[in-house]
């Protein structure tokens, strides 16, 4: 005997699309709160490496090199650069072509670089797609120098030296939010989590 095949009816369908919904918009809220955790890691991560980066580079190349957070936004966006100081004269600039060899950069960072340099390595936060985090750093500094030996040294223009980038996104609930920060002393750099105490947890600043 032949079995008959039976379709869903109009109205199985519908209380399907219904379930369906239901469960996106309850899951929705979840998933953008952890995309903006997500980017928010990517860019502490960034900055990090970007350190990490000058201090090496200052060690292989014998010199002073600086980390500098070049967002001319405000609030400031992930945005970096690794380059050479200057080391005599007014400004924290990059050098000029030869003196410091890496990419050109025709137009200068917005707000602080000059008409042309050349700089090590640059990180733009649109490039990462970490545009919702914000950064900033306590006491105000935007860069920092690093010494042939790895150490940080004074900035060639006196001004105070990064010693903590906060990384974070208030476009998210805080109880939601899980800021990060990057710390520097010395010669050591590390990524912490300000919810987590140190003597409890590695992953702590604190």
């Amino acid at each position: 005997m032949k079995r008959l095949q039976h379709g869903l009816s109009m109205i199985e369908i519908a209380v399907v699309l219904v379930v369906v919904a239901i469960l996106m918009a309850q899951a929705s809220p979840s998933f953008t709160v952890w995309i903006h955790n997500a980017q928010i890691r990517t860019a502490t991560e960034s900055m990090q490496n970007g350190l990490q980066l000058a201090r090496s580079e200052a060690i292989r190349r014998n010199r002073s090199v600086i980390f500098w957070l070049t967002s001319a936004a405000a609030p400031q966006a992930a945005d970096w650069l690794v380059g050479c100081a200057t080391p005599s004269g007014a400004g924290a600039q990059p050098e000029a072509a030869g003196d410091c060899p890496g990419q050109l950069v025709a137009n200068g960072v917005p707000g602080f670089g000059p008409p042309t340099f050349n700089y090590i390595q640059r990180q733009n936060a649109a490039d990462q797609q970490t545009t919702f985090p914000q950064v900033s750093t306590p006491n105000g500094a935007s860069y920092v120098t690093f010494s042939s030996l790895g150490l940080v040294t004074p900035n060639v223009d006196g001004s105070a030296s990064i010693t903590e980038i906060d990384v974070a996104d208030p476009t998210i609930p805080t109880a939601q939010a899980r800021p990060l920060h990057v710390l520097v002393s010395g010669g050591q750099i590390r990524m912490c989590d300000p919810a987590l105490t140190l003597a409890n947890d590695p992953r702590g600043c604190t």
